[in-house]
């Protein structure tokens, strides 16, 4: 099977589409930095800094007003598929997101349907990481509306998606990547055209706002197409990198 199955193929974590809360986790970051600054910065974005006290205060909320979804065993503790990491991605890519938006003349919907999101993550819809969630999937759901008439996809773009198919056996391994190009059905090459589109968006404007992120928290970044495997994972297949290789300055108050 050499293409995108249609109704496994989603654009940000759509929540209505949610196999397990347990995937809400949209950028690849590592872990909480040890560094002694007051207050520690979790990513800088130009002159505006993502801190340690910012996560831990949305980390703190979910974990005061997460409930354990139906089907839960009865009588466990049940764990908040939610982590300050998630916390620090939401933080980051909403802001990113948001100065893309703006650039390309877009905006959100006046409904972000926060009660569909919240049911899929287990918060009450006036968290605010549920906003933040909410706020990131529209931003990449306008902008690759806006973007319908991008450049094909290069031959670059493609194969990455087929490397994550083979990766996670969503494509026999024994097919070559021009049988999975000539075989890709149009609705599912469109959706990586719009993709990389707008991944290419986010990096510019990321480039332009001087983005540096912890030493710790690399590599950080945000998914724009998404596919759900057969156990129910959503794993990215187009993901735009923020950040440069080069550390963030961290300052040490001893």
């Amino acid at each position: 099977m050499h293409h995108i199955g249609r109704e496994r193929v989603i654009y940000m974590l759509r929540a209505r589409r949610l196999a397990s809360v347990a995937v809400v986790a949209s950028l690849a970051v590592a872990g909480l930095s040890a560094c002694r600054s007051e207050p520690s910065v979790v990513a800088y974005l130009g002159d505006t800094k993502v801190t340690d006290a910012r996560v831990q205060e949305v980390y703190d909320e979910v974990q005061e007003k997460f409930v354990a979804p139906p089907g839960a065993p009865a009588g466990q503790p049940v764990r908040v598929p939610i982590s300050r990491t998630d916390v620090a991605a939401a933080l980051v890519s909403s802001q990113v997101l948001a100065q893309v938006a703006k650039e390309r003349s877009v905006s959100l919907p006046a409904d972000l349907q926060l009660a569909e999101y919240a049911g899929s993550l287990s918060l009450p819809e006036n968290t605010e990481y549920v906003r933040l969630f909410a706020e990131t999937d529209g931003y990449v759901r306008v902008l690759r509306e806006k973007l319908q008439n991008a450049p094909e996809p290069s031959d670059e773009d493609l194969r990455e998606v087929f490397d994550v198919l083979v990766a996670t056996e969503q494509v026999n391994a024994a097919g070559t990547f021009e049988e999975f190009k000539s075989s890709l059905p149009p609705q599912n090459k469109q959706l990586v055209q719009t993709a990389a589109a707008v991944r290419n968006e986010i990096v510019k404007a990321a480039d332009a706002m001087d983005i540096r992120i912890n030493p710790r928290y690399q590599p950080l970044g945000i998914p724009v197409l998404q596919f759900q495997t057969q156990n129910g994972e959503v794993r990215p297949l187009l993901t735009a990198k923020l950040g440069s290789d080069e550390a963030a300055p961290v300052v040490d108050i001893r």
